[in-house]
């Protein structure tokens, strides 16, 4: 994976023996989608009521993590926590955030103060959300967010698309 990460953020052609990142991409979507199942099935009622939840997953493509490598030069990639990320939104207050994010990390067994992480109180240009840093057989992220949040950070994103990936500096 070293080896790999430094091919991913320099560029070149790929050399040794080590997985493309495509099966690399490919087995981090398997995990994230395992974990995406597990919260869609879960019973949110106890905590959410009757409201409406999207929970969506996705493997970073090699793009943004060639970006997110280059921004942060001395990350190596087996530390990159979002590879796997998994996306949990719902029109929610910041109390329930903060209970569906407890309950996501006792479900995997993960300690909360080291698995929860709050973007809420020092934003990072404006995003907002409450992070679940789940180990598995390798690292998940799941991001709680409110639909307030949600479109924000959509937003952002669309407008990184369109201007660069800069504007996250």
């Amino acid at each position: 994976m070293k080896r790999l990460g430094y091919w991913i953020r320099d560029g070149g052609d790929p050399t040794g023996d080590f997985p493309s990142y495509s099966e690399v991409e490919l087995w981090y979507s398997e995990l994230a989608m395992e974990v995406q199942r597990k919260l869609s099935s879960y019973d949110w009622r106890k905590l959410l009521g009757h409201r409406k939840l999207e929970v969506s997953a996705r493997a970073k493509t090699v793009d943004t993590l060639r970006d997110k490598l280059r921004r942060d030069r001395s990350t190596p990639l087996s530390s990159v926590q979002d590879i796997a990320g998994v996306r949990f939104e719902a029109e929610m207050t910041l109390s329930q955030q903060t209970a569906v994010a407890a309950e996501i990390a006792r479900m995997y067994g993960q300690e909360s103060e080291h698995a929860i992480h709050d973007l809420r109180s020092s934003p990072h240009s404006g995003y907002r959300a409450v992070h679940v840093w789940l180990r598995l057989p390798a690292r998940v992220e799941v991001q709680v967010r409110t639909r307030s949040q949600g479109v924000w950070a959509n937003a952002y994103e669309s407008l990184a698309d369109l201007v660069g990936r800069n504007i996250r500096l």
